[in-house]
């Protein structure tokens, strides 16, 4: 690009559009921390991925628009932008997308519902049945848990008493 002031006008009106980009990519950030609440550590690997990020966005707006020249416009155009969007748009956005996202959640867990009534239903059938089953069979597996484990505790009380026994006069 040269130095005419159309070419310049270009470059801020594209930086002035990448700003508002990294607005939205910064909202999306904010929504997904929102729902994901991460740790600290988790936190700092999504802040560094979120300025990689950002920084390729201003990159490639730099190389496509200027070759990546780099002029006061430039960052005045970003800073704009993104004070734009985030004054204009941002709060309309954030709403939108959380509601989206809560909706496709609500459908999510209707659908996930109506393909595990079914084992819910199975669940229901057998369960009485097998409480039933577990009462009666509690008490017999109990005293036969008490007579498998006797030659253990035996030799456990043994080990235990050995020294005691071992060193009285």
């Amino acid at each position: 690009m040269g130095t005419s002031v159309e070419s310049q006008a270009y470059v801020f009106f594209t930086t002035l559009y990448g700003g508002i980009i990294i607005g939205f990519v910064y909202d999306l950030y904010r929504i997904f921390r929102y729902f994901s609440k991460p740790k600290k550590i988790a936190t700092f690997i999504e802040d560094l991925i979120f300025w990689i990020i950002v920084s390729i966005i201003a990159l490639a707006i730099l190389i496509f628009s200027n070759w990546g020249e780099i002029r006061g416009y430039v960052f005045l155009g970003f800073i704009s932008g993104a004070f734009l969007y985030s004054k204009l748009l941002s709060k309309v956005v954030i709403t939108l997308l959380v509601k989206l996202i809560n909706l496709l959640k609500k459908i999510l867990k209707y659908v996930l519902d109506i393909i595990l009534s079914p084992f819910k239903l199975l669940g229901r059938i057998f369960y009485g049945p097998y409480m039933k089953f577990n009462k009666k069979t509690k008490k017999v597996l109990r005293k036969a848990k008490k007579i498998i484990t006797l030659p253990i505790r035996f030799f456990k009380d043994i080990k235990k008493y050995a020294g005691t026994i071992l060193t009285k006069k």
